[in-house]
C-alpha cells in the first residue's frame, strides 16, 4: 500500500512550521508538538506501508486496511490544507511576523470551525491511532476501545472533509458538456463516411493508430469458477505467457485486459443449459492470420476445456472473439454478433440473418457466476462499439435479458453526460449501476458498472452534500472505456454522482432506499 507519499508531505510539512515557531513564539510549544507528531506519524506511515508488504503480517494487514485508507484520507486532505495555508505567505523564508502570524490564527480558527478541536488534538489522534493499527497488525494487543472511538470520529471528519470538496465539484459549471459532447449529438454519418469516427460522447481523444509491432509479452487469463473459502482447492485469476498474446504496449494497457482481474461479487446462477460450446466453422491457421492482420490478445477466459479470447487491432480498434475447443478454433468478428442472454446461466453470441429478424446461435457459453456473466456481457458490447469498422445497426442487445431496469437519469460524468441506470437481477437480486454513452453514434455502449447488493444496507454509504450530487462513500468500478476517461472521486475514493437535475437525485436517493428496505 502506497503510504510513502503522505509520510513525505507530513514531513515536508513539519519542516514548514518550523518557521512559525521563530515567527509565533507565544505558541511555540503547541507549534513544536505539532512539529513532532508529524514526524511520528510520518515514521507510522512508513512503518504500516513496510507491514502491507510483509510476507506473514501482509495479510494481517488486509484486516486494517480500511482503518488505514480511513485515516490516510483525513490526513491527506488536513495536509493539503496545511500546505495551502503556507501558501499564503508567498514562499518567501523572510516573510513578516504578522503574515506568520496572521496565517497561524486563519489556520487555526479553520480547523476549529471544521470540527471542534485544535490542529494539535486532531494530529494526536492520527498518531494514536496510526501506533493501534501497528499493534493491531503486529498481533501486539491494541486497544480496541480506543480504537472504536477514534474510527468513529475520523468518519464524521471525513463527511465534513469529503463534502467540502464535493460543494467545489459542486460550482462548476456544465458548459464542458455541452462543448464536450456536441458532436455525440450531432445526426450521425453515412457509414461510408465513418472513417475514422468522429469522438464518442466520453472520449477525450482516440489512442492514436500506430502501425501495430507485435511482441509476445504475457497476458491474462481467467477461469470462470467461484473462489472457494481458504485452503479448499479453487481456479484463481492466474496470467500465463503465450505466443499469441498483445502486440505493442497500447494494448498491454487496454482496459479490457483489466475487467476480470478486479475484486467483484460471486453470486451464484442456477446450474442449468448447456455447455460452452461454438457451433462455427473451425480455422486451423487462425493464430497465423491474426498475427499477420495485427491482432492481439487483450482477454482469455477459460469455461473448462473451453477458452474464449477476445482479441484486438490497434490501429484501428478492430475486435474479433476467439473460441477455441479440442483444438479447433473458431472467429468472428464482434460487428457480426448480437449477444443475448439464454435462461439463468448462459449467453449466446448469434449471427444475425434476414436483416438482423433472425438470430442464428454462433456459440453458447455457460457462466457459474452473474457477476463474471455482466462483465462479459458489458465488455462485448463495449469492443463492439470502440470498432472503427463498420457499426452495428438496429442493434437490439443493449439490455441483459432478466435484468430489471429500476431507475435511470443523465449524469454529468468526467464533463460528459452519460445515462446512469439501476439494474436487479430477477434471477439472483443483485443490483448494479451502469453509466453508458447517452446520445450520437455509440449510444448504450457502457462506460462503467459496479455492483451494489451490499453497500445500499450500510445507511452511511449514501451522502447528499449538494442538491445535484450525490457521493457514494465506496464504488468498485469496472471501466470499459480508454484511459482518458477519468471517475468524479474524492481522495478518500469516494464516486461522484452529479445530476442534471435535483428531481433526478431525489429519484435515485429514493430509489436506494427503496432497494435497501426491500433487502432488509
Amino acid at each position: 500500500m502506497a503510504l510513502s507519499v503522505p509520510a513525505t508531505v507530513a514531513e515536508d510539512v513539519a519542516a514548514g512550521f518550523r518557521r512559525f515557531r521563530d515567527h509565533v513564539p507565544e505558541n511555540a510549544t503547541a507549534i513544536t508538538i505539532i512539529i513532532a507528531d508529524l514526524y511520528t506519524i510520518s515514521s507510522s506511515l512508513k512503518a504500516l506501508e513496510d507491514l502491507s508488504r510483509h510476507r506473514h503480517y501482509g495479510t494481517i494487514f488486509n484486516v486494517a486496511r480500511s482503518d488505514v485508507e480511513l485515516v490516510s484520507a483525513s490526513l491527506q486532505y488536513t495536509l493539503d490544507d496545511i500546505v495551502e495555508f503556507f501558501g499564503r505567505l508567498g514562499g518567501q523564508k523572510s516573510s513578516s511576523r504578522t503574515a506568520h502570524q496572521r496565517t497561524w490564527e486563519s489556520m487555526t480558527r479553520f480547523f476549529l470551525d471544521e470540527s471542534g478541536e485544535t490542529l494539535t488534538n486532531r494530529l494526536t489522534k492520527y498518531k494514536s491511532f496510526m501506533k493501534e493499527l501497528e499493534e493491531l497488525i503486529r498481533e501486539a494487543g491494541p486497544d480496541l476501545f480506543l480504537m472504536s472511538r477514534l474510527r468513529e470520529g475520523f468518519k464524521d471528519l471525513l463527511v465534513q472533509q469529503d463534502s467540502r470538496l464535493v460543494r467545489r465539484f459542486g460550482t462548476l459549471s456544465m458548459s464542458s458538456a455541452s462543448s464536450s459532447s456536441s458532436n455525440s449529438t450531432a445526426p450521425g454519418s453515412p457509414v461510408s463516411d465513418r472513417k475514422p469516427r468522429t469522438k464518442r460522447s466520453y472520449e477525450r481523444a482516440r489512442p492514436p493508430h500506430l502501425s501495430p509491432t507485435p511482441t509476445s509479452p504475457s497476458s491474462g487469463s481467467f477461469f470462470d469458477t467461484l473462489p472457494l473459502v481458504p485452503g479448499v482447492p479453487g481456479s484463481p485469476v492466474t496470467s500465463s505467457a503465450t505466443s499469441h498474446s498483445l502486440g505493442s504496449n497500447a494494448l498491454n494497457e487496454h482496459w479490457a485486459a483489466q475487467v476480470f482481474f478486479q475484486p467483484r461479487g460471486n453470486t451464484r446462477v442456477p446450474n442449468r443449459g448447456e455447455n460452452s460450446v461454438c457451433y462455427g466453422d473451425p480455422r486451423p491457421d487462425l493464430y497465423d492470420w491474426l498475427d499477420a492482420e495485427g491482432y492481439g490478445k487483450v482477454i482469455e477466459l477459460s469455461f473448462g476445456n473451453f477458452r474464449v479470447l477476445f482479441y484486438v487491432r490497434e490501429a484501428d480498434h478492430r475486435a474479433r472473439i476467439v473460441c477455441s475447443a479440442s483444438r479447433e478454433y473458431y472467429c468472428l468478428p464482434l460487428n457480426l454478433l448480437e449477444i443475448v442472454r439464454h435462461g439463468p446461466s448462459c449467453l449466446q453470441l448469434c449471427r444475425r440473418r434476414k436483416s438482423g429478424s433472425e438470430l442464428v446461435v454462433w456459440a453458447n457459453l455457460k457462466f457459474t457466476t452473474l457477476e463474471v456473466m455482466v462483465l462479459f456481457f458489458c465488455t462485448f458490447l463495449a469492443l463492439r462499439s470502440q470498432d472503427s469498422g463498420k457499426p452495428v445497426a438496429q442493434i437490439r442487445d443493449f439490455e441483459l435479458d432478466q435484468e430489471e431496469e429500476i431507475f435511470g437519469s443523465p449524469i454529468l460524468d468526467d464533463g460528459f453526460i452519460h445515462a446512469l441506470r439501476v439494474y436487479r437481477d430477477k434471477v439472483t437480486g443483485v443490483i448494479r449501476l451502469q453509466a453508458s454513452v447517452h446520445k450520437g453514434e455509440m449510444k448504450r455502449s457502457p462506460v462503467w458498472t459496479a455492483f451494489i447488493t451490499d453497500q445500499i444496507l450500510d445507511p452511511r454509504w449514501l451522502q447528499r452534500p449538494d442538491p445535484k450530487i450525490i457521493l457514494l462513500r465506496e464504488l468498485r468500478q469496472t471501466i470499459f472505456t480508454f484511459p482518458e476517461y477519468t471517475p468524479p472521486i474524492t481522495p478518500r475514493g469516494g464516486h461522484l454522482l452529479k445530476f442534471t437535475s435535483r428531481d433526478d437525485a431525489d429519484g435515485f436517493r429514493i430509489t436506494m432506499a427503496d432497494l435497501a428496505s426491500e433487502r432488509i
